[in-house]
């Protein structure tokens, strides 16, 4: 049953065939092609949100954001032949006081396998549960496909919104007449010896619901854009919110992000440390970067929070 939920490029390659094979109906692909497309589009947005500085020139910022985005965890080592790398990990046991896992396989798709353990490695988390993004972002991309499924289906209601009954031997005559209209042909033919009196026509009296739809996939969309820490207008008539409103939406949105920055930025400070590097991360949003560096200034020195002028700069610390 979960199957239908999940694809990757080899599985919609077979869809695609067999649909051109008339294996399978053009609903299937359109529901499978509707939830990749959303998948997709939220995947291009998470794994963008943040900007790698000072990587050496053999890691790849891309290819982090990938696996974190996937697998939820990557780890940053040194290699004796190809200097340092960051690829995909799998941890196990012995466990620390902590419950961290002490021991790294790590593994690439081109058959490259090292062994490190923590005090030789860093291992790069999504964020403190350590949790691929891909898990929330493929339950939002299910529900928009849904909807945007349902609007489909919705919108062809309201050009053909009825049900004929007629004999079995007539079926493929009214079945071509339906995809002359589902076509837009201004004319429908038909041949003198289709009979007409031998089916009945039962109106299903669609009501028209795209624009409640829409108004439910937007609010999806918002959603998810605040889970991956992207500024949206999380009300369609947010000029009419209150300020305390607003800005509880705004939190939520930074929050979102510092729940990801800070897991990167725990990171980096491990990977320097242990490596003698400088490596940092932070968001691509230069405003929303300032916020976290003022926070954190405001974490070291309290007495700095009553600096009105600090906090007109960035415009998101209002009291």
């Amino acid at each position: 049953m979960m199957d239908k939920y999940v694809f990757n490029e080899e599985k919609l390659g077979d869809i695609y065939k067999k649909t051109l094979k008339g294996k399978l109906d053009t609903t299937d692909f359109l529901n499978a092609y509707t939830q990749v497309d959303y998948l997709y589009r939220l995947k291009e947005y998470a794994i963008n949100c943040f900007e790698w500085v000072n990587l050496p020139d053999t890691v790849d910022a891309r290819f982090i954001e990938n696996e974190l985005f996937d697998k939820g965890r990557i780890n940053f080592f040194k290699d004796k032949n190809l200097g340092f790398l960051c690829l995909p990990v799998n941890e196990s046991g012995p466990i620390n006081i902590y419950n961290e896992p002490t021991k790294k396989y790590i593994y690439a798709s081109d058959g490259f396998r090292r062994n490190r353990n923590i005090t030789n490695s860093v291992t790069i988390y999504n964020n403190f549960l350590r949790t691929p993004t891909f898990t929330t972002v493929n339950l939002y991309a299910i529900r928009l496909a849904e909807v945007q499924r349902t609007i489909d289906i919705n919108m062809l209601a309201q050009k053909t919104p009825v049900t004929i009954i007629c004999p079995e031997n007539e079926r493929l005559a009214f079945k071509n007449i339906y995809k002359q209209v589902s076509e837009n042909k201004p004319v429908i033919w038909g041949t003198s010896e289709l009979n007409l009196d031998n089916y009945k026509v039962l109106d299903t009296k669609a009501p028209y619901v795209v624009d409640k739809l829409t108004l439910y996939k937007h609010d999806l969309w918002n959603e998810v854009m605040t889970f991956l820490g992207v500024n949206n207008a999380n009300q369609d008539k947010k000029e009419r919110l209150v300020e305390s409103e607003v800005g509880a939406n705004d939190e939520q949105i930074e929050q979102a992000r510092f729940n990801m920055l800070d897991a990167r930025k725990q990171a980096c400070e491990k990977i320097n440390k242990m490596f003698d590097l400088n490596i940092d991360v932070k968001f691509r949003n230069d405003d929303v970067q300032k916020a976290y560096e003022i926070n954190k200034i405001y974490d070291m020195f309290p007495d700095l929070v009553d600096n009105s002028d600090i906090k007109d700069e960035v415009g998101v610390l209002d009291e």
